[in-house]
């Protein structure tokens, strides 16, 4: 009797061993000609070890090779065997796929490949005006390769932190290289192949630019020879759809030409690119960590759950695919889906000179232009950011004359940019237009700001970044050659009719526009704001900097000038009267503050006394990431404050170093209680800080919890304690100090050390007993008073911090063994932190983040 292969499989369900026994003669013919895509494979999918692939290419031939895979399953056993054979039929399955004639095929491929250079060849800068074009340049974009997520902290405005990262970034080796964009799906070091790439960064970094770039490289046939066709799609027109679809629809919604080869494309989808551009602005980036899946092209379901099959694999499974997103949203990108991770690390400083190179088209003009720029520390530190580094460029080229002195704030740059592109358009306006109709016109161009600044008003309080043609204020604007300049448009097609969507060119001007919409009439302020507490989760921060820059003397007479917009009287001498009353009440309790000074900064006026600020300061701008814009603000304020004593200055958790910690040294002088733990500092860092000890009246508290020191570092604290006796408390908890270097405070007990904390140390078990007997150094938990005063700090930073922030505190707090845990200030702590873990986890959208939070559940039940 003969046996098919079909036959065998289906009689020997039960056991794929033995089928693949049965079968070995036919399968050594079968797979000869594939068998090297075939041991790929199986070593994707951890059937085989790189081992074994190893010993298998060591075979002389590829008949040899079959039988050696055959002789490893033998002793790997039955798993092994399932997953060979369910390669081995996916492999048939696309063998047995429609074909198209290869002449069709080649045509029609080349055709996609003119369509997609066609639609790339050109891009639009966030400057240009309506219908200029500027031809594509491969200088947009700088990519690090990372192992992992990169460690960017997500802070409350991404844009602000970028460019000091940027920065450490260029000078970052290791783990981290450059890769160019044709690299993106190479292997690396003999690891599994590369399927799922996230390609994340800040907004305005490029990233759409690099999907650009590699749909132009690939239409001129330069790059990404690998694939046969590159699909692309971004978020935004896929937020156009409000109904069940499939994923064919989704290609063909902008690319019918592909329709009469696509079954044969999806079929083999091992030669499939597909980009997805923008996951942060998908409508329900929330929802494709999905459970319910769809496994094929023609199969219909909601939109995230066509997208989250793709991400899992469950649709298309061998298809590459391109995701990018802004850091605030990779979160929500399901676990584990990702074989490489991206930072796109926008300019270098060279880069951002052959920008300007570029831009100005005149070597001469360029170099005073850069030269300019870093002069002004702001300015140079937006240029990292490409699009930023645009309006900066537009600002110099139309705005030379428009203001006497540099821009200092973000408000300056942003106004200015805004004046340089009104009197950009009235310029060619008034070509066209007659003499007396000049002043008409300008009333025109304010007309259409305030309208723009009324729908990005509306539309930031609403938390909405798209708006959509049907929309009142946006249908307001129809016809406004000036629109164009400042919104983005994407036209949707769909069957029977074509939507319009809108966009701000950029996030942050839609923050501008709407403060100063905010500014220049009745609109009252948000109820988010109008508190000392600003309790927005950061929404507002952004908004609230600029509407503080327009409000100021400088920027509301500019604009009064050049524009014609007025700010309101009563709304200039009310913020003045917020900022200093805020500031007031934030420097007597010691709530967060960073956000005030940065209103306070953007304001520029030295002539702003401060008289309600009460005379012992206490500053705290804890748990954030400190960029190089934020130390400006807090330098600038402590400036302002000078002979005032800061009675506490909390800098935990800011990322400080010995650069910023020598750049602020002349005002830690005025430090009573300075507080800098949660940042790995080094000996030079530390050097600093012993520096202040040496020379100051006021210094009596010093934290330095989990700053990762040791006993050098405590020696040269010791020395620098001694000169000035001052320091009455000492905290190292979480460190590496050893019982050695614990003998060095010997001689500064009890005068002037009076409580030093060592918990969390290199200390064994019987050198803490010893410690405890001398009544100044802790390292235990049984000082009731201390300990609860500790636990009431910790859980109010705990309360107002993120997620992220509470589960990297956890992680420091949830280590005490259970006899502490018996005393009273523990079973309190510990209790108001369990009860805060399940409050997250009932309003946590996340599951990762989710399961981390509900480990530390579980651990504080038991």
């Amino acid at each position: 009797m003969l046996f098919t292969s079909a036959m065998v499989e289906i009689d020997a369900s039960n056991s794929c061993l033995s089928a693949v026994r049965v079968l070995r003669v036919s399968l050594v013919d079968e797979l000869e000609g594939r068998i090297d895509s075939l041991l790929e494979e199986l070593v994707d999918q951890k059937a085989f070890t790189r081992d074994d692939r190893e010993e298998v290419l060591c075979q002389p031939g590829p008949r040899a090779r079959v039988r050696k895979v055959l002789d490893i399953l033998e002793c790997k056993g039955e798993e092994a065997a399932k997953v060979f054979l369910s390669v081995r039929n996916h492999q048939r399955l696309s063998q047995d796929a429609p074909q198209v004639p290869s002449s069709e095929y080649k045509k029609m491929q080349q055709k996609h490949k003119d369509v997609l250079r066609r639609r790339s060849e050109s891009m639009l800068f966030y400057n240009s005006r309506h219908g200029d074009k500027i031809l594509f340049s491969e200088h947009y974009v700088n990519l690090l390769l990372v192992d992992g997520h990169q460690a960017l902290e997500i802070k409350r405005h991404e844009v602000l932190a970028f460019g000091q990262k940027r920065l450490s970034l260029q000078h970052k080796s290791g783990l981290q290289r450059k890769i160019a964009p044709a690299e993106l799906f190479s292997r690396t070091n003999e690891k599994r192949s590369i399927k799922k790439v996230l390609v994340t960064g800040v907004a305005g970094i490029g990233k759409t630019v690099l999907v650009q770039k590699i749909l132009f490289d690939f239409g001129q046939n330069k790059d990404h020879l690998a694939f046969d066709f590159v699909i692309h799609m971004s978020f935004r027109d896929l937020n156009l759809i409000d109904k069940p679809t499939n994923f064919r629809e989704l290609v063909l919604r902008k690319n019918r030409h592909l329709s009469k080869v696509l079954d044969w494309i999806l079929a083999n989808d091992d030669k499939l690119l597909i980009i997805l551009d923008g996951f942060d602005e998908f409508r329900h980036y929330r929802r494709c960590d999905v459970d319910v899946f769809v496994s094929k092209p023609e199969e219909d379901a909601e939109v995230n759950e066509i997208l989250g099959s793709l991400l899992q694999g469950e649709l298309l499974p061998n298809a590459s695919v391109m995701l990018t997103s802004r850091p605030t949203a990779i979160n929500h990108i399901p676990v584990g889906c990702i074989d490489r991770y991206v930072l796109i690390a926008g300019f270098s400083i060279n880069e951002v000179q052959d920008f300007f190179l570029r831009y100005f088209q005149d070597a001469a003009v360029a170099d005073r232009m850069f030269s300019t720029v870093s002069a002004n520390e702001l300015m140079l530190t937006l240029c990292y950011i490409p699009a930023f580094c645009s309006i900066v460029c537009c600002i110099l080229n139309e705005s030379k004359d428009l203001c006497g002195e540099s821009p200092k704030t973000m408000t300056d740059i942003y106004v200015q940019y805004l004046v340089a592109l009104l009197r950009s358009h009235t310029q060619s306006r008034t070509k066209t237009c007659p003499e007396d109709q000049g002043a008409k016109t300008n009333q025109q161009l304010s007309d259409i700001v305030l309208k723009l600044g009324r729908l990005a008003f509306k539309k930031l309080m609403e938390h909405q970044t798209l708006f959509y043609s049907s929309d009142q204020d946006v249908a307001g604007l129809e016809g406004c050659s000036l629109v164009s300049t400042f919104l983005d448009t994407t036209v949707a097609q769909e069957p029977g009719f074509t939507e319009e969507v809108f966009s701000f060119a950029h996030l942050t001007v839609q923050e501008f526009f709407a403060s100063l919409y905010c500014a220049v009439t009745d609109q009252p302020l948000p109820d988010a704001m109008q508190s000392s507490d600003n309790q927005n989760n950061g929404h507002l921060d952004l908004f609230s900097r600029f509407l503080s820059g327009i409000l100021s003397d400088r920027n509301s007479n500019f604009l009064s000038r050049q524009v014609g917009l007025h700010c309101r009287e009563e709304k200039v001498e009310m913020y003045r009267r917020k900022i200093t009353t805020d500031l007031a009440v934030l420097c007597e309790n010691g709530a967060h503050i960073l956000n005030c000074l940065h209103c306070l900064f953007e304001q520029q006026d030295p002539s702003m006394t401060l008289p309600a600020l009460p005379e012992l300061l206490r500053v705290n701008v804890s748990d954030e990431t400190l960029a190089q814009m934020d130390h400006n603000a807090i330098k600038y304020f402590l400036a302002l404050t000078e002979g005032k004593i800061l009675s506490e200055l909390d800098l935990t958790g800011t990322g400080v170093n010995r650069d910023s910690l020598s750049d602020i040294q002349p005002f830690l002088h005025r430090c009573q209680r300075l507080w800098l733990g949660e940042n790995n500092l080094d000996m030079d860092a530390v050097q600093v800080v012993a520096d202040v000890v040496k020379v100051s009246e006021n210094l009596t508290h010093l934290g330095l919890g989990w700053t990762n020191i040791g006993d050098e570092e405590l020696q040269a604290l010791c020395t620098a304690i001694r000169v000035k006796k001052r320091v009455q408390e000492l905290w190292m908890e979480g460190n590496r100090v050893s019982h050695r270097g614990l003998l060095s405070l010997a001689d500064l007990t009890p005068d002037p050390l009076q409580i030093i904390v060592v918990i969390w140390n290199n200390l064994y078990e019987s050198e803490s007993e010893s410690l405890c007997s001398q009544d100044r150094i802790t390292a235990n938990f049984t000082d009731e008073q201390l300990w609860q005063e500790w636990g009431e700090w910790v859980f109010r930073r705990c309360q107002v911090s993120s997620n992220e922030k509470l589960v990297t505190v956890l992680h420091k707090v949830c280590n005490m063994s259970n006899g502490w845990l018996e005393l009273h200030w523990a079973k309190t702590f510990y209790s108001q932190l369990s009860q805060l873990i399940k409050s997250r986890i009932e309003c946590c959208t996340e599951d990762d983040m989710r399961k981390k939070l509900q480990k530390f559940d579980n651990l504080l039940n038991l």
